[in-house]
């Protein structure tokens, strides 16, 4: 429930358990950080089929069509009103994002309605941040599909030995000593200053590196920053870590890393070939 005088500290009920902001820059802070997706939404898009994706991709446009035409409204007593009215299906239960647009929707107060815009806003994003992600995994199905049609038979040649081909990433990374981060799950690490990752994706040794930020470092040594939030790496256009598109052992999208404010890093495999790591600590 939201108190009925906003310029007081703000009391939102979520999950049956009371918040309390004490100003509105409080209560902006704390719904910018509900834009991230929770890990169950990205393993559920890696999992998903084509037709799935395609089918969340169109609810999620329906609901960004609505939400930015209630963000569109000049009238603050308008987005009261059209807010109350709208279904709530709209609203995920990610986040607590019913919840809090429940609680909201209560109270009719012009100030009130700077928080449903400041929460809308948020909300945007959130769907922004969704869309892209089904777009990634609908990228990465097209890509496999092509693949396979475009799949030449099998020709065996004598006197050839193709080593790539025979390539088995997990034998090097027996030999370096670094786990396989599963398919579709998150390895959570807890990072401080100092500390040394290495990584090998596919048969591309990388690490990740925690000195004034978080820095991924790739096989040419180039590196790359590690910003707060999602980060994708592979060799699509969505990547904000882009590998050459002649690595093909590196997969379109080929592993995801949160970043939790240089605190903590979770890491998921996404990929065909494998991502490998090593905890590695205190380097300074």
């Amino acid at each position: 429930m939201l108190q009925n005088i906003f310029s007081k500290p703000v009391e939102l009920k979520i999950s049956d358990k009371v918040i309390t902001f004490k100003s509105m820059e409080d209560f902006e802070f704390a719904m910018n950080s509900r834009t991230m997706l929770p890990q169950s939404r990205i393993i559920e898009a890696v999992n998903a089929s084509q037709n799935e994706l395609n089918m969340e991709a169109n609810s999620i446009d329906v609901a960004i069509e609505q939400i930015t035409e209630l963000i569109k409204q000049k009238k603050e007593s308008e987005v009261t009103q059209k807010l109350k009215s709208i279904n709530p299906v709209i609203f995920s239960n990610d986040n607590n994002w019913r919840d809090i647009f429940f609680a909201l929707k209560k109270h009719r107060s012009v100030e009130s309605s700077q928080y449903k815009f400041i929460a809308l806003k948020a909300y945007l994003q959130y769907l922004e941040n969704r869309k892209e992600t089904i777009q990634s995994m609908k990228t990465r199905l097209e890509k496999t599909d092509e693949q396979h049609s475009n799949a030449e038979p099998v020709q065996f040649r004598t006197g050839e030995l193709d080593i790539d081909d025979n390539f088995d990433s997990a034998v090097l990374a027996e030999e370096l000593g670094l786990k396989s981060i599963p398919t579709s799950k998150y390895v959570s690490i807890d990072i401080e200053r100092g500390d040394e990752i290495p990584l090998l994706l596919a048969n591309y040794q990388c690490k990740l590196v925690i000195k004034d930020g978080v820095k991924f470092i790739d096989n040419d040594k180039v590196s790359y920053p590690i910003t707060a939030g999602m980060n994708k790496v592979g060799r699509g256009r969505e990547c904000s870590i882009r590998f050459n598109d002649t690595m093909q052992r590196i997969s379109r999208l080929h592993l995801i890393i949160i970043n939790h404010d240089n605190k903590k890093l979770e890491l998921s495999d996404v990929s065909t070939y494998g991502t490998y790591y090593l905890k590695k600590t205190n380097k300074d």
